[in-house]
């Protein structure tokens, strides 16, 4: 009799999950991967489509083509987990399971603060940034605020990445010198982990003219007076604001019992939830390392991915040892100008995170190339395939 492995969400987790799975498995499982959408995308592909480098449909990878053909893709939403049933409803069908793997990301939520949706913008989603780039083109002149609504969000270095190239973009127009850039950020040093990428962003943000206000908490905006609210300060104007979303988990998991209403819990080191043979990866869980807690970042979600499907492929098949979640993973950090730097980051093989800068440097941009390639390359046909 075949098993039901149910995979959902379909993003660095999902499909990383799906392909060794597929890879290591047997016909007699059946693999199906559930979600709503019909394309993957690389996250930091999305400044591309904000500064008019690519179109939308440019970035875009489609699940019609997965690399493996025996992967059942569905797209479909996903409106409850029964999980004393052992099934997954989605807005047209039922779908049973013995394995599932929950890798549903996190949501963004700009209406949480209030007035961000009438007043400001964001680069986050795919349709956000394409709406940016004309507000970007038209901009000649004025303050504009670019903020950190609080954590936890998804790829922690993006925000200055922005920063940084919407400074370059700018100074290729010729109207940087007509525009105040300020970033505001609620915590006192941006990236406070990684320390070095922190004092690296400060000192370059300084040379370029990009003020940096910390402890700044936006609470919400006056689109119509065009002032941004800050927790305990005076409030600041603003001519275009830009902003990175509050995330929350999905509908579906706050309504579940796997969220209890808030982020996944589960075991650091196999990331199995508390429910028998459910596992959650990637940036809809969280896994609290001291103060802090494992990134909302795709390195992770696949390199949790893999662990689970190491430790599946052992129980199942008896093949190999069973593997640890280490929480390591890089990123890499725009600095502009061409430059690309890369943050290496150790979460849980010692006593304290470790998280170290290397670069900027020419190989680290082929690097950052390549991170994108290989991973399409894996999870997709190529085009013609």
């Amino acid at each position: 009799m075949s098993k039901e492995i149910l995979i959902l969400g379909a993003g660095f987790g999902g499909l990383e999950a799906a392909t060794g799975l597929r890879e290591g498995l047997d016909d007699s499982y059946r693999i199906t991967l559930i979600d709503k959408n019909d394309h993957f995308i690389i996250g930091f592909s999305k400044f591309e489509v904000m500064f008019g480098r690519q179109t939308i449909s440019g970035v875009k990878s489609y699940y019609a083509n997965l690399t493996h053909d025996s992967v059942n893709f569905i797209q479909d939403v996903i409106e409850r987990i029964d999980l004393e049933a052992r099934a997954v409803i989605t807005s047209s069908d039922t779908y049973s399971y013995d394995y599932l793997i929950v890798g549903l990301g996190a949501e963004l939520a700009p209406q949480l603060t209030p007035g961000f949706v009438e007043g400001g913008h964001e680069f986050y989603s795919l349709d956000g940034a394409g709406r940016l780039f004309p507000v970007l083109e038209a901009f000649t002149s004025g303050t504009l605020l670019l903020s950190i609504f609080g954590p936890p969000y998804k790829c922690p270095p993006a925000p200055y990445e922005a920063a940084f190239q919407l400074h370059d973009y700018f100074r290729a127009k010729g109207v940087r010198k007509d525009i105040a850039l300020k970033m505001l950020i609620p915590g006192g040093v941006p990236l406070p982990v990684a320390e070095g990428a922190a004092v690296e962003i400060e000192r370059r943000f300084a040379e370029r003219g990009i003020e940096l206000f910390t402890q700044h908490k936006v609470i919400s905006l006056d689109a119509s007076a065009r002032l941004a609210q800050i927790e305990g300060r005076q409030p600041k104007p603003y001519d275009l604001f830009i902003g990175v979303p509050l995330h929350r988990p999905p509908q579906v998991i706050r309504d579940s019992d796997l969220g209890q209403k808030g982020w996944i819990q589960v075991d650091p080191d196999t990331l199995a939830t508390a429910y028998e043979n459910v596992y959650a990866v990637g940036d809809v869980t969280t896994i609290p390392v001291g103060d802090v807690a494992v990134p909302k970042a795709g390195a992770f979600a696949e390199a949790a991915a893999k662990v689970v499907v190491n430790n599946l492929l052992f129980e199942l098949t008896g093949r190999g040892q069973p593997a640890r979640f280490e929480a390591i993973g890089t990123c890499f950090l725009e600095f502009g100008n061409d430059e690309v730097a890369q943050i290496s980051a150790n979460y849980r093989g010692q006593a304290e995170p470790a998280v170290a800068l290397e670069g900027p440097s020419e190989a680290l941009r082929e690097g950052k190339r390549h991170f994108e390639d290989d991973r399409i390359q894996r999870w997709f046909k190529q085009p013609g395939g």
